[in-house]
């Protein structure tokens, strides 16, 4: 990688800035003020001025509007690009605003009010509202089909726990899922193709995992941890006992389905017969595994020489060749004691062969499981991992530690490489190309470009 380093650092709100979906645009935040700049020139095309501290931002699909909210003071308003005389601005009122999101047809806002008390769905043609009622506190993302035709919200009536279904086009409840078989709705997720529904319960005596067709109208595969113990299925066997389910990941091809448990337990399922094909313990000791790589950051103390005489550190990544290794274990903080340690990222490359994973008890270590082949790259860092994202075109990963260092993976290597600068770098926003990204500090951002990529044309 290689940065830009003409380019100025770009004062932005708590990472508020992005790339519009065509990769024309991108957006940036700062105080009360809303830039859109040429992904191309980097130069500025407008600038608007928000009533309020922009709290919040996000583009629509179609790239024409751009959404800021302050959440605090429930104030929301929608800018165009193509015509920035336009506006539209709507306040939430005594319900509050929790979130705010586009709607997939780029002609609706969506808000959830707060303490879950209702979901308003605006119309930025007619200002009608809509609103969706009892939904489930603890729900406090909307669940959109990728393909944007419908939305599932769990609600809760009288402590019974239940699914709507609505059609977007209509804002019409088309189905509604009683889901008897659990006994609390703990988290759903819509499939790649946008025709299943994964329904769970997470409490470890209880979990259950429930596939819905949305085209067939039924349950169509039913997964409960305590009964595939022993299973001789799939290429592993299933020897241990996932312990409860934390939470899904569909690989983007939607032929295996991840679950992660409350025991370092990762198992992935078979989209046809839903049953367990490969497993993962995340054991705190590297054992011997030939296919299994080991980097490790090492600081390299340089000496100064004639032309530089200011001592540096120099930070690598290196490959550990001695088995065993142990992981260093993290220690929860005092407002952590009481919750329960998980997988705080799991995420699939693009590609879908490569799964990203790390756990909060390892919190400077992050692996990457080969799923086809079955084995894992371990990173080990000094510091704790807060981010990582891979890119949209290639099985690309960047792995961020809120220092001023930048750690990237790919199938054959891993490097380390000092950030523009010297920003502290906590997260970034790829491209959709990716060719390029936004690093993102705490209240900064810079452009960064991509080796052998800066001759593409946007």
């Amino acid at each position: 990688m290689t940065s830009e380093a003409e380019n100025d650092i770009i004062r932005v709100n708590n990472q508020l800035c992005d790339f519009s979906a065509d990769g024309r645009f991108f957006a940036v935040a700062y105080q009360t003020n809303l830039t859109v700049k040429s992904s191309k020139k980097l130069e500025t095309i407008h600038s608007f001025v928000f009533t309020e501290i922009i709290e919040y931002l996000e583009w629509s699909r179609n790239s024409e509007y751009i959404l800021c909210a302050n959440i605090k003071k429930a104030v929301v308003q929608v800018y165009s690009v193509h015509y920035p005389e336009w506006k539209f601005k709507l306040i939430e009122g005594s319900a509050g605003l929790e979130s705010v999101n586009w709607s997939p047809d780029d002609k609706h806002i969506l808000t959830l009010s707060d303490f879950g008390i209702q979901i308003s769905i605006w119309s930025l043609e007619n200002r009608n509202v809509t609103r969706i009622q009892n939904v489930k506190s603890s729900f406090h993302k909307l669940h959109f089909t990728p393909n944007g035709s419908r939305l599932a919200v769990v609600v809760s009536n009288e402590g019974q726990d239940s699914i709507e279904i609505y059609k977007t086009d209509v804002w019409k409840l088309s189905k509604k899922l009683i889901c008897g078989r659990l006994n609390s709705i703990d988290g759903i997720y819509w499939s790649p193709n946008s025709e299943l529904l994964g329904i769970w319960c997470s409490f470890s005596t209880d979990a259950k995992l429930i596939i819905y067709s949305s085209v067939l109208e039924k349950d169509v595969g039913v997964f409960c941890p305590t009964k595939a113990v022993g299973s001789s299925d799939g290429l592993c066997g299933y020897q241990k006992e996932l312990k409860g389910i934390e939470n899904i990941t569909w690989m983007p091809s939607g032929q295996l389905l991840g679950l992660t448990g409350f025991n370092e337990m990762i198992v992935l399922l078979n989209h046809v017969t839903w049953k367990p094909l490969l497993q993962l313990y995340f054991d705190p000791v590297i054992k011997e595994n030939y296919l299994n790589k080991v980097y490790e950051e090492r600081v390299i103390e340089t000496k100064p020489s004639s032309k530089n005489t200011t001592l540096y550190n120099k930070h690598i990544l290196e490959e550990k060749s001695e088995r065993p290794v142990n992981i260093k274990i993290g220690t929860k903080n005092d407002t952590e004691r009481l919750s329960i340690a998980k997988f705080d990222i799991s995420e699939f490359s693009s590609c879908g062969q490569y799964l990203a994973i790390k756990h909060q008890l390892y919190p400077t270590t992050l692996c990457i499981w080969n799923i086809i082949e079955d084995y894992l790259d371990y990173l080990l860092l000094e510091n704790s991992i807060v981010a990582v994202k891979w890119s949209p075109a290639r099985a690309h990963l960047l792995i961020f530690c809120a220092c001023p260092r930048i750690f990237e993976w790919t199938p054959h290597n891993a490097t380390c490489i000092p950030t523009p600068r010297s920003m502290v770098v906590i997260d970034a926003r790829w491209h959709p190309r990716g060719n390029r990204l936004l690093l993102c500090g705490y209240n900064k951002a810079i452009m960064y470009e991509l080796e052998n990529k800066s001759q593409e044309k946007f």
